[in-house]
């Protein structure tokens, strides 16, 4: 038999250290967003960013035993960590959903440069207005982080 390199202890601190990464990443994104126009890309990457994550708590939260696990780590038998991945996922995909339904597309495909009548291609780039309700959905996000 091998040395094991991972399990519940390793699962549950990658969804920490996911939830982490995420909070800061949501606040800074949701900064940007009301300081000033932000391009598309940027748009984008939130999107990407909340995709991942979701993918990594969907993974750790569906492990076996990580309930009580959790409960040990954190010295606390009333600590629901299901309800708590529960409530961090519905925020993230609430925040990944507004993008997907807000970004303007045509035919599947997302509309996101514009090409002048010159040849050139810029970025497209969304107003602090336009993203109100991204804004507030990465700071229910990060409201559910503790």
């Amino acid at each position: 038999m091998a040395f094991k390199t991972d399990g519940l202890g390793k699962a549950y601190q990658k969804a920490q250290n996911e939830s982490i990464r995420v909070k800061q990443f949501a606040t800074q994104a949701r900064n940007a967003l009301i300081a000033g126009n932000v391009s598309a890309n940027a748009v984008i990457q939130i999107m990407s960013n909340l995709k991942s994550s979701i993918e990594v708590w969907d993974t750790v939260s569906a492990l076996s035993g990580i309930a009580q696990f959790a409960r040990d780590q954190e010295d606390d038998q009333t600590y629901n960590v299901v309800a708590e991945f529960s409530s961090m996922r519905t925020e993230a995909v609430a925040a990944r959903d507004w993008v997907i339904n807000n970004f303007p597309e045509s035919g599947g495909f997302i509309q996101k440069d514009t090409l002048e009548v010159d040849g050139a291609i810029t970025v497209r780039v969304f107003t602090p207005a336009q993203t109100v309700g991204l804004q507030t959905a990465l700071a229910d996000l990060v409201a559910a982080i503790a």
